[in-house]
């Protein structure tokens, strides 16, 4: 007996005795053979061959220039999938099978790669002895079963392909099923939570003048859901746009794309001041009364405000990168991001409905260059340079 990994010259000279003989001839593809074919076969044979519990007997690709019969044990057929990673089984075969068949139709390389599930044995029919033996006698129905032989292991290599492409996408399917449910139950867990948090905001407004230190833990409970859907998630961050690639050029372009909006609310605030008496008298840029600080202090409040931009951009494109895993509609991505966005507005409902409702089309705008850019940077930048410049400088006055 040998292993795996190299046969000596004489192993070929298999000696077939009448057990061998007997586990040989239950093979499906020797059926029919008599004894004398059997005979002629083993002479061109190697091995027996041990293969321990474990070990490939050939890889994915390995040239197909053997054929194997099981004697005992058992081997799994495995496919690699698409991306190169993921296993699949195909086939579990057991003692009396054989193993490689197809290739000796075409010579083609392995359509999968084959692994012992037990200490297990086989002998080897190397293809090219077999070819060295040919059979001048064929008859036309010979010819055609052999010509279909070849027909029914192209089309077998094109199913094993396929087998494993839809096994890969039912996988697929069924991790996007499992993280939607995760989603779905810390959504509503977050949402409850806003609610009473929402509730005391309310009782606490008719005895504290103050209540948006309340947004902190609110911030953190949406954060720390979104933080665990990404560490728990078989995708990754990078998904959620936890990527610092290309930041310095996804950073510049946020900037950039603040300066168009930044227009807009400077033409909005024109207009209200304008044509509204409420605001009429007030000026465009009203830098020290729009927070009520003066210097240093409107600074601090600004660079706080910035701080915190990157929590809230991570708790709304999270949502908005979920959805979009989980949505299958043709516009998926639009939808994704006026979901995540309703959401996004309806957290700051404990300020004021104004705010809620004014955050509402910005939101839009930072979903939109988060599913460009693929990254929490842009929106970001973006997020912090207009809330900053509306706030704190324009003073749109949405508290």
């Amino acid at each position: 007996m040998v292993e795996l990994g190299g046969a000596p010259s004489d192993a070929r000279h298999l000696t077939i005795d009448e057990h061998l003989g007997e586990r040989l001839s239950r093979a499906p593809l020797l059926s029919g053979f008599s004894d004398e074919n059997i005979r002629q076969l083993a002479s061109i044979m190697d091995g027996p061959i041990r293969i321990p519990q474990g070990r490939l007997l050939f890889e994915e690709g390995a040239p197909g220039d053997t054929l194997y019969f099981i004697l005992s044990g058992g081997f799994e057929v495995l496919k690699r999938d698409g991306g190169g990673s993921a296993l699949h089984r195909l086939a579990l075969l057991t003692a009396g099978q054989s193993i490689g068949e197809v290739s000796l139709l075409d010579s083609g390389p392995r359509s999968g790669a084959v692994r012992a599930v037990e200490d297990s044995e086989v002998v080897a029919v190397p293809i090219a002895r077999l070819r060295e033996q040919p059979d001048p006698h064929l008859g036309i129905d010979s010819r055609l079963k052999i010509n279909m032989a070849y027909e029914l292991a192209a089309r077998l290599r094109r199913t094993n392909e396929v087998t494993v492409e839809t096994l890969r996408r039912q996988l697929s399917e069924a991790e996007s099923r499992v993280e939607m449910s995760k989603f779905i139950y810390r959504l509503l867990v977050g949402l409850c939570f806003y609610m009473f948090a929402l509730g005391v905001t309310t009782a606490l407004s008719k005895v504290v003048p103050d209540t948006s230190l309340i947004s902190l833990p609110i911030l953190v409970g949406f954060a720390f859901g979104v933080w665990r859907t990404v560490k728990t998630s078989p995708w990754p961050p990078s998904t959620y746009g936890f990527t610092l690639e290309n930041w310095r050029g996804n950073a510049l372009e946020g900037a950039v794309l603040f300066i168009p909006v930044a227009l807009l609310v400077v033409l909005l605030k024109w207009i209200g001041v304008t044509f509204i008496p409420a605001l009429q008298g007030a000026a465009v840029f009203d830098f020290p009364r729009s927070t009520g600080l003066f210097g240093g202090e409107d600074l601090l409040n600004g660079s706080a405000f910035g701080a915190f931009t990157p929590i809230q951009e991570t708790i709304a494109r999270g949502t908005q990168a979920s959805f979009q895993l989980f949505l299958t509609s043709k516009h998926k991505t639009l939808e994704a991001i006026v979901l995540s966005n309703m959401l996004f507005s309806a957290t700051h409902l404990h300020v004021s409905i104004i705010l809620a409702l004014a955050v509402f089309p910005f939101g839009l705008y930072w979903g939109w260059i988060f599913a460009r850019q693929g990254s929490l940077v842009g929106s970001s930048v973006s997020h912090a340079i207009l809330g900053v410049f509306g706030l704190m400088i324009v003073g749109i006055p949405v508290f």
